[in-house]
């Protein structure tokens, strides 16, 4: 057992969520003749509102968190790791509602 508390900042139900993308970022050059459409497919990221917090078990007995988060379209929340998600900042949040 760890004798150190995790560092990780949490989410709470009301905060504003992107969605955090590892994957096929570097996968693809300008070269690419459908750069545009795949490039968006990557770089586009849902952005949404945390509804509830879920806390999961694994195997081990140890604690999974997980959010349901109600994306801006759709109309029903669904569940991710809190690891995939990001809050957003303020700022971001405001020039979002402004456009």
């Amino acid at each position: 057992m760890s004798l150190h508390k995790r560092n990780t900042k949490k989410l709470v139900v009301g905060d504003r969520v992107i969605e955090e993308k590892h994957f096929a970022d570097h996968c693809i050059s300008h070269e690419h003749p459908d750069f545009k459409k795949v490039a968006k497919f990557v770089r586009n990221r849902r952005i949404g509102e945390v509804v509830e917090i879920v806390v999961k078990r694994d195997s081990r007995g140890h604690a999974i968190n997980y959010a349901m988060v109600l994306w801006d379209e759709f109309k029903s929340p669904r569940q991710h790791h809190v690891m995939r998600l990001r809050k957003l900042s303020d700022e971001i949040v405001k020039e979002q509602a402004a456009s």
